[in-house]
């Protein structure tokens, strides 16, 4: 914060240095007069045996009398003792990276330690972050009764008075029943070194045929690619399953609708494969961890509980990590073979929405059947290499009718998992087609560049330093420590990134089907530390840098994709609708349900058609 002050606000060192003790000093004695008071009335309440409520949610939501229908007021008038969450002790730092999350979920704790302490949790309309800490308290209350109250600017007092007399109600029939035993489960899990532990204690390499690796398929081309570097490992991966809308519905069932739309299909997704895998297999499901303000951070604890809490026998998520000693492996290794597929499959769904719009007749489907021969016959890394020049050439040969380049280009940008699904904007892609534009998908290759050299800004922060040079001889000069490490780890991931993105970008450049350039996260984080803090990790600083770019590389428009109920989405939208405006770059955004496109966002499209045909006319 005293960086932040000095660096962006101009304030003095000493100035910025007082004001931050200071106001931390103050910070402090007011939370530890808080937890004083805190201690006073759970000692009052454990000690009178009756029932208590523990009153949580986002302070702003939960304590203030105009947001939260003064719940706690409510309470205290009709005798019980309430005790706000911000006034406990926490145990520990959270297990989440959100402040009020681990402060309710630190509530929910203590109410399941003790018999007669109860949870009321406050929410807001369409919290994507309080749907994920709800399903949290599920898990972690089990049997035992809490009330979420979700409260929005039309809720009648009325209704929740009667809730919570409600909910008193049940918390009197809750004492006077007797706990039921469930027969215990244990969830097969991924151990140190690769080892897969089964429900039945079984232990086995992750290399065992019997255990099979499934992956959320938001793209074929990276879905295909990814089971392709999975098979050069030594690993098995399950059937692709596709993307449709019966695991949308079948999510649905088991999640709450508020969450952001990747979860209830990855649910269903989780459950197909739970229904349709052969006896006897051991079903692992990839997942990449995201980062706040995109709660894609919690779906990897999430998943665990689903798992658990469905009792799915010998099903595991699998995320590469120190934990589980990367897979067994290494990052370095999983890097070697990891990078080329999502390379090559970026580079593909490029060539795909090329063909889609240059392609002669029955170059899509040539293309098509010339990769699958291609991944066939890529049984290792080194046939990968030896193979590729053979399949750049079969793509050099399909006919087209016109020169990509001459064509307008719309990037499309946004959460990772919507932009390059036409799942989520079903039929949009042709109509774009149809009228000579070209849509190209932010490459999945930006979104990891994007992390390492985060990881690497954040470094060279503490030293005041920028990424480069200086930031370089500063981590060499600090080898041994852990710091420079860090950095000299992340500087190689990042520049060997660079290095295998230009050379295959270079080795399809032939073929005449590429019309982007190579990402350049640097200029990213430039553009967009104008209007969001580089400091808050996730999809907006790379979005809103590449659509803040777009006019330099040399698109005519921009389409902002996110699912509904995106944090990060609707923040990006914030910052770019003026901007698209200001610079007269024509852009579209588009929050998908899932559902078919509505004739209201049809209409936008061709709106935006029109649009970018203009601004390319402009710039011919």
């Amino acid at each position: 914060m005293t960086e932040m002050a000095v660096r962006e606000l101009g304030v003095p060192r000493e100035l910025a240095t007082e004001a931050w003790a200071a106001a931390l000093g103050e910070q402090t004695r007011v939370e530890c007069a808080l937890v004083g008071i805190g201690k006073q009335a759970l000692a009052q309440a454990l000690a009178a045996d009756k029932p208590a409520i523990l009153l949580a949610g986002h302070s702003y939501n939960a304590y203030t009398p105009e947001a939260s229908q003064s719940v706690g007021k409510k309470l205290s008038s009709m005798g019980v003792l309430v005790i706000p969450a911000d006034c406990l002790m926490p145990d520990g730092a959270g297990s989440t990276v959100w402040h009020f999350a681990n402060q309710i979920l630190n509530a929910a704790s203590l109410a399941k330690r003790h018999a007669n302490l109860f949870l009321l949790s406050v929410s807001n309309f369409s919290c994507t972050i309080d749907a994920f800490t709800q399903s949290l308290l599920a898990s972690e209350l089990e049997s035992k009764p809490y009330l979420t109250l979700e409260i929005d600017a039309h809720t009648a007092d009325a209704s929740v008075q009667t809730r919570l007399e409600a909910f008193l109600d049940i918390v009197q029939n809750y004492r006077a029943a007797q706990p039921i035993q469930a027969k215990l489960f244990t969830p097969c899990r991924l151990a140190r070194g690769g080892i897969v532990i089964s429900s039945h204690g079984e232990d086995m390499p992750l290399t065992d045929p019997r255990v099979r690796l499934h992956m959320l398929n938001f793209s074929e081309f990276h879905a295909q690619s990814t089971a392709m570097a999975l098979n050069w490992l030594g690993l098995h991966p399950g059937p692709l399953v596709p993307i449709d809308r019966s695991q949308l519905d079948l999510g649905l069932q088991f999640t709450s609708g508020r969450e952001c739309l990747p979860l209830p299909i990855s649910v269903g997704q989780l459950l197909q494969i739970n229904r349709d895998r052969q006896p006897g297999e051991i079903a692992g499901f990839i997942m990449l961890r995201g980062g706040a303000p995109c709660v894609s951070e919690a779906y990897m604890d999430y998943f665990e509980r689903f798992i658990a809490e469905h009792r799915l026998a010998n099903m595991f998520m699998v995320h590469p990590g120190p934990e589980n000693d990367y897979l067994g492996f290494d990052p370095f290794t999983l890097l070697k073979y990891f990078s080329p597929a999502v390379l090559l499959a970026d580079i593909l769904v490029e060539i795909d929405h090329v063909l889609r719009v240059v392609g002669a007749s029955g170059s899509l489907e040539r293309f098509h059947q010339e990769w699958n021969r291609f991944r066939a016959r890529a049984t290792s890394l080194d046939g990968f290499s030896d193979l590729l020049p053979g399949f750049v050439e079969c793509l050099t040969a399909l006919p087209r009718t016109r020169d990509p380049l001459a064509c307008p280009k719309v990037v499309v940008t946004g959460d990772f998992y919507a932009r390059f699904s036409p799942f989520f904007m079903d039929g949009v892609r042709d109509l774009y087609a149809e009228r000579g534009i070209i849509l190209k998908p932010v490459d999945l290759t930006d979104l990891f560049l994007y992390v390492t050299y985060d990881g690497m800004r954040g470094k060279a922060n503490t030293w005041g330093l920028k990424p480069g040079g200086f930031a370089l001889a500063k981590a060499c000069s600090r080898v041994l420590e852990s710091d420079g490490q860090q950095y000299l780890q992340q500087w190689w991931g990042y520049q060997s990134g660079r290095r295998n993105e230009q050379r295959y970008r270079e080795i399809f450049m032939n073929t005449g089907l590429l019309i982007s350039m190579p990402n350049n996260v640097v200029a990213q984080f430039e553009k967009s530390s104008e209007h969001v803090s580089p400091e808050i990790f996730g999809e907006i600083t790379p979005t809103v840098g590449k659509s803040l770019n777009a006019e330099y590389e040399g698109y005519d428009g921009i389409i902002l994709i996110g699912p509904f109920n995106c944090l990060p989405f609707r923040i990006s939208e914030a910052i770019l609708k003026p901007l698209s405006i200001q610079q007269s770059m024509p852009m579209l955004t588009y929050e998908t349900d899932g559902c078919a496109v509505s004739p209201a966002v049809l209409r936008q499209v061709d709106v935006h058609i029109q649009q970018v045909l203009e601004h390319a006319a402009r710039n011919s």
